[in-house]
């Protein structure tokens, strides 16, 4: 691309960062950064690690061990390989504005206007671009299944915590709402995130959130004393939209790199940011930016199926990972990675029943 382009990346989340990082070293691109002015809380976002190319110091944890559990027990995982991280928001900001005081770029704190799919600064000149990413994620739907939470950063009196393994999930909790787990990060032995995280179309009030940290402190660890440090809340779509394509591009999750099964998207955000930098470096002709497979986008389908006719089902669903997988094999099957052996161990695990109501279902209506 000899040529130089201009880019307009809107909006100051995770996926625009992400690619203002990706291409801030890009030669022959001049790029307006629209980050808006509401900046957002300060969440935390993990990924299990596969490059090392995110630096250490950014990060807030890091854990070789996880587990998950329900009430038929707990299933461990271990991986030295591709342990799980977390990082936070502004953390992540910082290293991203890293070494972007260049003439190239440039990092606007306004809001844009969109009228009639065009799309305007707060001058009301209409912005033009020869490539326009937008980050932005709007839900225009009313009727969309969600995976949403309330996270609480807390402090103990005591030691209650064992720092050296995450919960993924806990579903000893209420599952009367919809299928839902306890996501536990243990930053020390007195200081942890615990965020219920609920699959369903409702999101519900602060006061049930509430109540669920603490029945699930007192009934896990025995907790009536903590101090509420931080909170965060969030919901992510588990569907795919139709996205929009130049020179006005969707990423992020409007961009569809959500994993519909899960929710994960820190990963998928650095694949999708990837991918448009190599089409910038001439390593590809064809500014793609899928990185949700069909056959994954169709296991997911099946999944989400059997969760909506039937959520108390699904503590039996990942139990049976413990079954089927190693931690380097869950690590990748959550990457979308597929490892034969494994999948059909999980396949063999899994309630067949339901899951075959759900494929027969999802076979006819795919597509």
């Amino acid at each position: 691309m000899s040529s130089s382009k201009t880019i307009s990346i809107i909006g100051g989340g995770c996926a625009g960062y992400s690619l203002l990082n990706k291409l801030k070293n890009v030669s022959n691109i001049e790029i307006d950064f629209f980050i808006g002015k509401n900046q957002g809380i300060n969440n935390f976002w993990g990924y299990w690690e596969y490059d090392k190319d995110i630096p250490d110091n950014i990060l807030s944890g890091k854990w070789n061990k996880w587990k998950i559990s329900t009430q038929d027990g707990e299933k461990f995982f271990e991986s030295s390989s591709h342990p799980y991280c977390v990082t936070t928001r502004h953390n992540w900001i910082s290293y991203c504005k890293q070494n972007t005081n260049k003439k190239n770029i440039r990092i606007l704190k306004e809001d844009i206007m969109e009228i009639n799919n065009k799309i305007y600064n707060k001058n009301n000149d209409e912005i033009i671009s020869d490539f326009i990413f937008d980050s932005r994620y709007t839900n225009k739907s009313k009727n969309i299944f969600l995976q949403h939470f309330k996270g609480f950063l807390i402090k103990t009196e005591t030691d209650c915590f064992d720092d050296e393994v995450l919960t993924l999930m806990d579903f000893r909790c209420d599952q009367s709402k919809g299928m839902q787990f306890v996501y536990v990060l243990p930053f020390t032995k007195k200081i942890a995130l615990i965020e219920p995280t609920i699959y369903s179309y409702n999101i519900e009030d602060e006061i049930y959130y509430k109540k669920t940290l603490e029945s699930y402190l007192y009934d896990i660890y025995k907790i009536k004393k903590y101090n509420i440090i931080k909170t965060e809340k969030g919901s992510i779509p588990l569907e795919h939209n139709n996205i929009k394509k130049g020179p006005y591009f969707n990423i992020g999750i409007n961009g569809n790199v959500n994993r519909k099964s899960s929710g994960y998207t820190f990963t998928f955000i650095q694949k999708q940011s990837i991918l448009i930098k190599n089409f910038f470096l001439n390593i590809s002709n064809d500014l793609s930016l899928k990185v949700q497979s069909n056959f994954f986008n169709f296991l997911d389908e099946i999944f989400l199926d059997v969760i909506k006719r039937k959520p108390s089902i699904g503590p039996l669903i990942f139990y049976s990972f413990g079954k089927s997988f190693n931690g380097n094999e869950m690590s990748d099957f959550m990457n979308n990675r597929i490892n034969f052996i494994p999948f059909m161990k999980m396949l063999f695990n899994l309630p067949f029943k339901e899951f075959i109501k759900s494929f027969i279902r999802c076979l006819f209506n795919y597509g």
